[in-house]
């Protein structure tokens, strides 16, 4: 069993040039943890000053402490191990922006897109966090999206959405500070997301390079794109209008005295587009059907029974197997396919297509995947619906849930399903210690820990 420190070593989470980030257990309680050890790469190791990385490794452990914010991750704990390599501990969260919206190692392809209300309630997070951080001096100048965690609220909270939690501040600096430990001419921050300044003379860029980073992260969402492409956000995502076409061009200047002149104004500039964005639902919702509307998608072809029972499916392979897509998106499925069925207060949903019955919420909770599996062993103890044989669902059973990304119309009608539970664990493992899950909120399928937490959504055969 390998320790750093006191820590018990559950596995590595990452590697990057200063060091490596693992996921790891407390002692006594075994709350699971985030390490951070210093550890630079050969090329880092050769050029850099030792002293100075070491300086610079305390530095961020103390500035990421000394913020309270719930925008800003929280350190726990800051220790050496036995061969006196620096460490420190924050919170832990299975989740991040980056692997929502699929974006792989090649940053300028396109990935998946998140729904308009959840993407301007992130960036107006990341813009309070941002202003947090500026007030005390400190520019983060590495802000992308698998920079910011996704913690789970709770399942009460209005809404929904995920809190979003800023990491890594390996090349923050203080307003004014110089320069130390790094060789000349070292990149700050990340190709595609740091502003022009930043990466032409990082020692001049100010607090206006985090806007541009926060701005290309919000069109990324938005639209899955990148605002480089030179393509307008309304012309790449419906719905959107020259509101915030006028903000991107503006957030994402190329000259940073054309963008807000803080992360406070661009959070006031958010509060008016997240309205802005609900008037214009309202009106379209308050229209009445057109005639010659599109009909329906067409629905999602069936062949024979789905397969029902759990596979162990690694990484290489899954899409091919599943039948997903580039972005781990199935085919497309129809709302029209399910009805709620009477009884047990309408919590029943039969897909008409292939037979299967659903819980149409599915747990109180998020929970483990421990969790999930004694969800569905309780509604099978307690014939749930008059049924028995409700299991947690496969990965082929989840997709058939998905539906394509809604345009502007369809945000008005109803789901059939309950929206809280928006994450659901499948049956199928990927390896020992971690599962796949379905995001039934933006319609892709993908893995996690099974430590971490999702909801459970049981299926049977039908009677």
């Amino acid at each position: 069993m390998r320790r750093i420190g006191r820590y018990e070593v559950l596995g590595l989470l990452g590697r990057g040039g200063m060091g490596a980030v693992y996921k790891a257990a407390m002692p006594h309680t075994g709350r699971v943890v985030a390490l951070k050890l210093l550890r630079p790469s050969e090329q880092l190791a050769a050029t850099a000053d030792q002293d100075a990385l070491r300086r610079g490794f305390f530095r961020e452990a103390a500035l990421m402490a000394g913020i309270r914010h719930p925008g800003v991750a929280q350190v726990l704990d800051v220790d050496e191990d036995r061969d006196g390599r620096p460490f420190f501990v924050m919170e832990y969260y299975c989740d991040n922006l980056g692997a929502q919206l699929g974006e792989g190692p090649r940053v300028e392809e396109p990935c998946r897109a998140l729904g308009v209300a959840r993407s301007l309630d992130l960036a107006r997070q990341l813009a309070s966090a941002l202003a947090r951080l500026h007030h005390e001096g400190v520019l983060h100048r590495d802000v992308k999206p698998f920079n910011l965690m996704l913690a789970h609220r709770p399942d009460d909270f209005p809404g929904g959405s995920d809190e979003l939690k800023l990491i890594d501040f390996g090349l923050s600096r203080l307003r004014g500070e110089r320069e130390a430990g790094r060789p000349r001419g070292a990149v700050v921050g990340s190709p595609w997301y740091a502003a022009p300044e930043q990466e032409a003379d990082p020692a001049t860029a100010d607090e206006r390079a985090d806007i541009f980073s926060a701005g290309v992260t919000l069109f990324r969402c938005l639209t899955g794109r990148l605002p480089q492409d030179g393509l307008l956000s309304s012309f790449l995502r419906p719905g959107l209008d020259e509101r915030f076409d006028a903000f991107f061009a503006s957030c994402c200047a190329q000259r940073p005295a054309l963008r807000p002149s803080s992360a406070r104004a661009l959070l006031a500039e958010l509060d008016g587009l997240s309205a802005h964005w609900t008037r214009l639902r309202e009106a379209v919702c308050a229209l009445p059907p057109e005639a010659g509307e599109p009909a329906p998608a067409p629905r999602r072809a069936t062949a024979g029974v789905l397969r029902s029972r759990p596979v162990r499916q690694p990484l290489s392979g899954a899409r091919e197997r599943f039948g997903l897509d580039a972005l781990w998106r199935p085919q497309a499925s129809a709302p029209e396919r399910f009805r709620v069925l009477d009884g047990e207060g309408g919590q029943l949903v039969r897909d008409e297509s292939t037979g299967l019955l659903w819980q149409r919420g599915g747990s109180a909770y998020a929970v483990t995947l421990a969790g999930a599996r004694e969800h569905a062993k309780r509604l099978d103890a307690q014939g749930f619906g008059g049924v028995r044989g409700w299991r947690l669902p496969t990965v082929e059973e989840l997709a058939t849930l998905l539906l394509p990304e809604p345009d502007l119309r369809q945000l008005c009608l109803p789901g059939v399903f309950e929206p809280a539970q928006r994450r659901l664990w499948s049956a199928d493992r990927k390896s020992y210690s971690a599962s796949w899950y379905a995001d039934a909120e933006h319609g892709f399928i993908w893995w996690q820990d099974d430590t971490c937490q999702f909801h459970a959504r049981c299926v049977c055969s039908g009677a």
